[in-house]
């Protein structure tokens, strides 16, 4: 009768590996998130920038413009700082490696999750702003009367745009966020185990 051979045994190095293989795929659908975010605010701050410069001399215009960008920088500074948080590299730790590991995986939760929090904190804040700058430009520059004499219709565009926006950000967050958020703790409870 021939003998099983019997399976490897397992290094720290070998733990350690596909762990930190597990949590940088959760981590890398965060960074997608980051990534679509600046490319977001690029976008708003060159419409407000191409704007300003387009309608050079509109006083009104170029006031909206400076108003809107100088709403949206404190949003911009506080997502640029909670980036660097998020991704700053965690100090290695001396030590058997499994606890090591372990630690390393709950320090990967904990950032997320603040970012996550901090995320949700930011949407509550920036959506309603961002759409309200871009509603009143918008009126400003191509609806006869502006938002002045068509309250009502700028009104509805902005409860639709934060409506959807709101939609949108609830199907990322599942995707960006709490799913990486529960395939961590699944990690977790797998060193647990371990």
């Amino acid at each position: 009768m021939a003998r099983e051979a019997e399976p490897a045994l397992l290094t720290g190095k070998d733990l350690q590996t596909i762990v930190a293989s597990r949590v940088r795929k959760e981590v890398k659908k965060v960074s997608e998130f980051v990534w679509a975010a600046i490319v977001y605010q690029i976008i708003l701050y060159s419409f407000l920038a191409h704007t300003f410069i387009r309608h050079w001399g509109d006083m009104k215009i170029m006031l909206l413009c400076l108003a809107g960008a100088a709403c949206y920088i404190p949003l911009t500074v506080a997502l640029i700082r909670r980036i660097r948080t998020l991704f700053r590299r965690p100090s290695e730790a001396s030590g058997s490696m499994v606890p090591d590991v372990f630690r390393k995986v709950e320090d990967e939760y904990a950032r997320l999750a603040d970012f996550f929090r901090f995320k949700r904190r930011m949407d509550w804040i920036g959506v309603p702003v961002s759409c309200a700058i871009i509603v009143l430009v918008t009126f400003t520059l191509f609806v006869p009367g502006g938002i002045e004499g068509n309250p009502l219709a700028g009104l509805a565009v902005f409860a639709i745009w934060v409506g959807l926006s709101l939609i949108a950000i609830h199907a990322e967050n599942k995707k960006r966020f709490i799913s990486p958020l529960r395939h961590l703790e699944l990690v977790i409870d797998d060193l647990k185990r371990s």
